[in-house]
């Protein structure tokens, strides 16, 4: 017996080992319940509220008495708001009473007859966003909108700094433009034209076209194109040691007029929509934008 009883006294203990993996167990299951625990008392609430109301307590007692789960209390018993509900604890309730005591019975004849009206049971707790369930959704849309928000402001951002890029590389260009050509135009005439106003105007441009922005295939496109503006240095005064006549330096200026023409065009090109770059990709292969040769 002292056996048995001290087995007796240990039991306890081991179903008490159990009881934080137990309650540890049930947690998750926590919100889910009181969720729905929540949006069932909305519609307990709503078919109370809806079906009580006295425009409709008509309805709910002869929806009740059709559907069986109540009869009609004749003469002035009870009074008009009366029924006379079956079985041992039944006998004459008011709708009130019967609606308390027999819940389920209530809650089937306030949905036939808000069905009836139009009114899906429990529409007006679920649409207002009552309980766990809604404050989900609202939180969840709130969320939603800061993100969209976000990726706005860092897309308009990204355009404005863009669209920012692309008129300081037009303008680079134009400016390398005006003064490679009065660079040329003077050296036609001086083979010892100064070149450092020229060589400013390059750096400036070819800065630019390093800050070009993706696809791959552009930027590949605009570093071929800033290794190879032309007139990196000055148009030769000589060759073979000669000095070139007046016409042998026209040539040359002539030959760098060409790339210039071309490379304007390109520098045009690279300011298209990134989805034409990605749709055709490079189209330079690793070769040079232009055939510099000897200009630089």
């Amino acid at each position: 017996m002292g056996e048995r009883r001290g087995r007796r006294v240990r039991r306890p203990h081991g179903r008490a080992r159990w009881r934080p993996v137990l309650l540890l167990g049930t947690l998750p299951l926590l919100p889910a319940t009181a969720g729905q625990a929540a949006a069932d008392t909305g519609r307990s609430d709503v078919r109370l509220v809806y079906c009580l109301a006295d425009e409709h307590r008509g309805d709910l007692r002869d929806a009740a008495v059709r559907l069986g789960v109540v009869r009609r209390v004749p003469g002035p018993v009870g009074g008009t708001d009366a029924v006379r509900v079956p079985g041992g604890k039944g006998g004459v309730m008011s709708l009130d009473d019967w609606a308390d005591k027999r819940q389920g019975d209530f809650a089937r004849v306030c949905d036939a007859v808000m069905a009836a009206a139009g009114e899906p049971a429990g529409a007006s707790a679920d649409q207002g966003g009552g309980g766990l369930g809604g404050f989900a959704d609202g939180a969840l849309l709130l969320a939603t909108g800061a993100v969209l928000t976000v990726l706005g402001q860092k897309t308009e951002r990204i355009s404005a700094e863009r669209r920012t890029h692309g008129r300081q590389l037009s303008a680079a260009v134009l400016e390398f433009r005006r003064i490679a050509w009065l660079y040329l135009a003077e050296y036609e005439q001086v083979a010892e034209t100064d070149h450092a106003e020229v060589s400013r105007a390059r750096e400036a441009l070819s800065g630019l076209l390093a800050l070009v922005p993706g696809p791959a295939p552009r930027r590949a496109a605009a570093r071929l194109l800033a290794d190879s503006l032309p007139l990196a240095d000055r148009l030769p005064r000589s060759r073979d040691g000669e000095l070139l006549r007046p016409n042998d330096r026209k040539n040359e200026a002539d030959a760098v007029r060409t790339i210039l023409d071309r490379q304007t065009r390109e520098v045009g090109d690279l300011l298209r929509p990134a989805p034409v770059w990605w749709l055709r990709g490079s189209r330079h292969d690793g070769r040079p934008t232009s055939s510099g040769g000897q200009h630089g």
